[in-house]
């Protein structure tokens, strides 16, 4: 009927998270390859993860690392030709580079285009149909309307994400390390202070629309908001959607789990046509996880700052 997948970057949050509300994980964090144990770039760790999220009756995705330079390719075919000789249920790439690795190689599993990969129409996703790639997350400033009409004019399936901060810029180099004097030890290495939040701040701080916040990971920056769109199931499954993302990265280890169970319920009322959710208790639990607050990010035409409840 519908797919509903987060994320895990490593065995630690894939054992101590609650998974269970989900169709699907997608294993690796691909901004940071540096990410402890990270299974984007970790060959060691894959098959634990795997084993896991199969044994949970889950689909398993891999992530590849987004942002690889040329020093960067080695290592990441290694990890490819690992992951290749297991039962993954899909690749996720965010370049073109990687995604001709996988079709010289011979994949035959789907792969999927992740959100930096930068699609904005579906001419580009036609384009990446011929190389095998089965699924695609749109760039978060597309409307619902023009994602769907991507979904409509091409044979390819839209991941839509529905809750979690969004995903805005990615570099190779990491914010923290370079800004921070606890990013980095004094022999120059990672200290991994983004396990610590950061938040990049502007504005009166008095919650007017001069104020703004962006959180920092070190290489990627997300919304400071977190993208809500459990009040607009209905109109998600009227549109046609039927692959449906929950963003967890940085958060603590309640969010997959109380979050996933909040939107299986709503989507499964959606699909079966009932009578939608109490959203205003609903509304306040995915609130208290939200540090700036709650947004509709682009779907709407606005400037992904605010919040739309249904009409």
């Amino acid at each position: 009927m519908f797919e509903l997948s987060t994320e895990a970057c490593n065995i630690k949050e894939l054992r101590e998270g609650d998974f269970s509300p989900y169709d699907a994980t997608y294993l690796g964090d691909y901004s940071c390859p540096e990410y402890p144990n990270n299974f984007s770039s970790n060959v060691d760790q894959l098959k634990a993860g795997l084993e896991l999220v199969k044994a949970r009756g889950q689909k398993c995705y891999l992530r590849m690392y987004a942002v690889p330079s040329n020093h960067d390719l080695p290592w990441v075919e290694d990890l490819m030709d690992e992951a290749l000789t297991m039962p993954f249920d899909g690749f996720e790439v965010h370049n073109l580079g990687l995604l001709r690795m996988l079709k010289t190689k011979g994949c035959q599993v789907p792969v999927h285009l992740g959100v930096f990969g930068n699609l904005y129409t579906h001419e580009t996703a036609k384009a990446l149909k011929d190389y095998g790639v089965a699924r695609v997350c749109p760039n978060p400033e597309l409307s619902l309307k023009e994602i769907a009409y991507i979904a409509e004019n091409t044979p390819i399936q839209v991941l839509v994400p529905v809750h979690g901060k969004i995903p805005l810029v990615i570099s190779e180099t990491c914010f923290i390390m370079e800004h921070s004097e606890e990013g980095c030890a004094d022999d120059g290495s990672c200290t991994y202070a983004c396990a610590d939040e950061h938040w990049l701040k502007r504005g009166r701080n008095d919650g007017s629309r001069a104020d703004w916040s962006l959180k920092d990971t070190g290489r990627m920056t997300l919304s400071g908001k977190d993208l809500c769109m459990v009040e607009h199931a209905q109109t998600l499954v009227e549109m046609g959607f039927n692959a449906f993302y929950v963003q967890s990265k940085g958060e603590g280890k309640d969010y997959v789990g109380r979050v996933g169970r909040i939107y299986r319920e709503a989507l499964e009322k959606a699909f079966a046509g009932e009578a939608a959710l109490d959203y205003a208790p609903v509304i306040a639990d995915l609130g208290s996880f939200a540090r700036e607050g709650l947004c509709n990010g682009y779907y709407f035409e606005s400037a992904g700052q605010r919040y739309f409840g249904r009409s």
